[in-house]
């Protein structure tokens, strides 16, 4: 059953979450959500769908930041019936861009660049081959098995594919999606069902109330609220000098370049190498991606270009010569174990929830981590469980 913003308002004034008195002159929302890139847009949208009154705060242009670099590999795995947060949220997450890529353009007229047949992991030699067949049966109880395909019928498959191709998994659950695209659409969905979108919005912190947040601060501007929802990215855990979080970024590259001239329709990547290709509906395929230690710089380097060439060449060699389009670098925001800080945080007595580091899977797990948090912001029970990923493992 959804909750109405009447219902909203009134359980968590009780809950004492934005029981402070009102800042003079302060904006008031039921949810502030920090980050208007893919987590933080579409936890925006979702939380409109239910009624209550968001404001959507970017430092700068929504989206970007890590969703504008993003190759956008949507790459469910596992089954369903696991504990794991990877698995889970990537089987609901395909589940939801289904929905979406359907929902947003009725709503908006807009495409999401959301595409694709599948995933190939392809084999060059007899041993890749005998081992693609050992990763083929360890998936088989998988939600999307794989499927082991010979050289004729990958090639029928996928015409783009090298001659040199002997074998091949096919991935079916396997989709790309462009980021760029989707969080644009996203955003402006958002703001047709009312919410308040602020571009160029630095958060110099939060607004307390003793030990129990109750809006933001930008500058000499207040945002007053019943939740902020930390969606900061690689920026999450330096949003308020009383609640760092060990939210590092992770530098990456991508490479750009003209496709085969049939196109591709898989995202391809070749057993034991490293990288990836995926495609654009536009003919461009992406060669992804470094993983650097460069702070908080971005900048794309001779040696990541060397490192991305070599993806093509180990993956996709027959297009090493097509031509060069475009090439960039973004910021993933880890954590110490590879895992998003998901709920709230132990230092807090209300008002407040992390939504942040999901390093290299933000858009694998963008839609599950929308609907999870609005689940917490609505006080329902998570449909994913999320207690690996509580805030406190990180302190």
């Amino acid at each position: 059953m959804r909750t109405s913003r009447r219902t909203f308002l009134k359980t968590t004034l009780a809950a004492g979450v934005a029981s402070a008195a009102p800042v003079q002159g302060a904006r008031t929302y039921d949810v502030v959500v920090l980050g208007a890139g893919i987590i933080g847009a579409t936890t925006a949208y979702f939380l409109c769908e239910e009624g209550l009154k968001v404001a959507l705060l970017d430092k700068g242009p929504a989206g970007n930041e890590a969703s504008w670099a993003s190759a956008g590999m949507v790459q469910p795995s596992g089954s369903g019936k696991s504990e794991s947060w990877p698995e889970r949220s990537t089987l609901l997450s395909r589940s939801l861009y289904d929905d979406l890529d359907r929902r947003l353009f009725e709503e908006t007229g807009s495409r999401i660049g959301y595409g694709g047949e599948g995933g190939l992991v392809i084999a060059f030699e007899d041993a890749e081959a005998e081992a693609l067949s050992r990763l083929v049966k360890a998936q088989a109880g998988d939600d999307f098995p794989a499927q082991l395909l010979t050289a004729a019928e990958a090639r029928k498959r996928e015409p783009g594919l090298p001659e040199r191709v002997a074998a091949a998994a096919l991935l079916p659950g396997h989709r790309f999606l462009d980021a760029r695209t989707f969080t644009s659409v996203v955003v402006q969905a958002a703001r047709k069902k009312g919410a308040t979108v602020r571009e160029g919005f630095p958060v110099s912190g939060l607004a307390w109330d003793g030990k129990k947040v109750v809006g933001v601060v930008s500058g000499s501007e207040k945002l007053q609220a019943g939740l902020v929802v930390n969606a900061a990215g690689a920026w999450a855990g330096r949003v308020d000098a009383r609640l760092p979080l060990p939210i590092a970024p992770v530098h990456g590259q991508i490479l750009s370049l003209q496709g085969p001239r049939v196109g591709l329709r898989h995202n391809v990547q070749r057993l034991g190498a490293g990288g990836y290709i995926t495609p654009r509906s536009d003919g461009r395929i992406l060669a992804g991606a470094t993983s650097d230690d460069f702070g908080y710089e971005k900048k794309v380097t001779p040696s990541g270009l060397r490192a991305l060439a070599g993806v093509v060449r180990d993956v996709m060699p027959h297009v090493a010569d097509h031509r060069v389009l475009d090439s960039w670098s973004g910021l993933r925001p880890g954590t110490p174990d590879g895992l998003p800080a998901i709920g709230p945080d132990p230092r807090v007595e209300g008002g407040f929830l992390w939504a942040a580091g999901h390093g290299g899977y933000g858009v694998m797990q963008a839609p599950a981590t929308a609907k999870v948090v609005t689940d917490l912001v609505l006080k329902r029970e998570p449909r994913l469980p999320v207690r690996a990923l509580t805030p406190a493992r990180l302190l």
